[in-house]
């Protein structure tokens, strides 16, 4: 019996092989000539879809909240992370005065907020 052939003999008897010759190469026909038109530059269209604005930078500032101001800033951000998005606390309220709406409702919170806040110097409503 003889033993099996080593592994450093199956190397090298692979890289001494031969390999075997390629075709001569063929020579590519000529081809009719082919004119390269210039490129036109790209003509600026109207936008159908508005543009995103430029982000700007903000000043910052600090808010003091009473509690259940900052639990009404929790509920928005939930129910956003509930669409899909990831708020932060500045981008929730934020996003709150723009929705907000001048009326007698806007006025009501402002009068119900003025009463909490110990800041404000109380004066008569007439």
């Amino acid at each position: 019996m003889s033993s099996p052939p080593k592994r450093s003999d199956i190397l090298l008897a692979a890289i001494q092989r031969r390999v075997p010759s390629a075709p001569a190469p063929v020579a590519p026909e000529p081809q009719a000539q082919v004119t390269v038109e210039k490129p036109q530059g790209r003509r600026k269209e109207p936008h159908l879809v508005s543009e995103k604005p430029k982000p700007r930078k903000g000043k910052q500032i600090q808010f003091w909240f009473h509690e259940e101001d900052g639990k009404l800033v929790r509920e928005l951000a939930a129910w956003l992370a509930g669409q899909g998005v990831r708020p932060t606390d500045s981008l929730v309220v934020r996003a709150a005065l723009r929705t907000a709406e001048t009326g007698t409702a806007f006025l009501h919170a402002y009068r119900k907020a003025a009463e909490l806040d110990g800041r404000l110097k109380k004066h008569k409503v007439k």
